[in-house]
């Protein structure tokens, strides 16, 4: 196994691998885990395709091959034959005692030459599939995630990293039953923290402020018609250091409305300040499931979205400071997955 390249960060990575190339996942696979490959297609005259792969077992090659949880094959044939058509789609499918089992097919809008990135998010169910930043395909477990060893990488293609998001927490707690309306839990553990399927509306307590390198990472799923979700972090007397508000377009929008995402705080005296609306195109979708990740960082929040940059919050005088933060809420039409404090 190719372990030589592997750079042990904050963040386990392999950089500028040699195709093909398999490795031993690095903290194993687990719900919550996202595995991120960047590269670019390569323009090649004997291989117009390539594949990701999470497998079983070492057997990645050959007649026999160990099971492969996942297959991600971007074809980009050129179809010479008079009768068939080019095959030009992203396959995804799975290896289980070594015959495929039925695929699924998407768009393909890789370009020869041009850079991608491909995103696996892995939940209790499926692997979600984003490329470049995009919602691909829900893949739905065939053989169980703990049987999951190692990624493999062939054909037409070059990778510049592949990355391994996410940390398994040393703890995991739970919140209080639906009887309890304050849905409330307390911050009393010295690691990082996992909160698995709590109430909304969530308020986690947070001792010590929300500084670096803390991180609050969320796995969540907005109901089939939402209106809205926000998520803030809160200090004494209804101040906000943060408030992230995911509005939905509804039937009775405007034309052309495609949701919005505003960012906003309070002065000192809890008057809202001016909003942040800017943004690429709108994340969410009802029904959907996403991740969101907030970063502290000295001077700001950033804030990704399914694994991609998607805005960074200033902190704004007057106002609140990080070390006043003491809970984090989630309310809203939205279904929590997954709460992570990371320390």
């Amino acid at each position: 196994m190719a372990d030589d390249q592997t750079v042990m960060s904050a963040v386990p990575a392999h950089y500028n691998v040699t195709i093909p190339f398999a490795s031993d996942i690095p903290g194993g696979v687990f719900p919550g885990k996202a595995i991120l490959v960047k590269g670019v297609v390569l323009n090649l005259v004997n291989d117009q395709r390539f594949s990701i792969d999470l497998c079983c077992g070492k057997l990645v090659q050959g007649e026999h091959r160990d099971d492969k949880a996942l297959h991600i094959n971007p074809r980009f044939d050129r179809g010479m034959a008079l009768f068939s058509k080019p095959d030009r789609d992203i396959v995804i499918n799975s290896l289980i005692n070594n015959v495929w089992g039925t695929e699924q097919r998407n768009q393909n809008n890789l370009v020869f030459e041009k850079s991608f990135s491909i995103r696996i998010l892995i939940l209790r169910d499926y692997f979600k599939i984003s490329v470049n930043g995009k919602h691909l395909n829900d893949f739905v477990h065939r053989v169980p995630l703990e049987t999951i060893k190692c990624i493999f990488i062939c054909g037409c293609v070059s990778i510049d990293v592949i990355e391994y998001q996410g940390t398994k927490p040393g703890s995991i707690s739970s919140c209080p039953s639906e009887d309890n309306s304050d849905n409330l839990c307390i911050e009393d553990e010295t690691g990082p923290i996992e909160i698995l399927k709590p109430n909304i509306p969530f308020i986690f307590k947070l001792n010590g402020g929300f500084l670096p390198p803390r991180e609050i990472f969320l796995i969540l799923t907005p109901l089939l018609n939402p209106i809205s979700f926000a998520i803030n972090l809160e200090c004494l007397n209804y101040e906000y250091l943060f408030h992230m508000r995911i509005d939905f377009p509804t039937q009775n929008s405007a034309a052309g409305d495609r949701g919005s995402v505003v960012r906003n705080n309070t002065s000192q005296g809890g008057l809202w300040q001016k909003e942040e609306r800017q943004m690429g195109r709108f994340p969410f979708s009802p029904g959907s499931t996403a991740d969101i990740r907030i970063i502290a960082c000295l001077e700001s929040l950033k804030v990704l979205i399914d694994g991609c940059h998607f805005c960074e919050f200033y902190y704004r005088s007057p106002g609140p400071v990080p070390t006043q933060v003491n809970r984090v809420t989630v309310v809203g039409d939205v279904t929590l997955q997954k709460f992570t404090l990371k320390k």
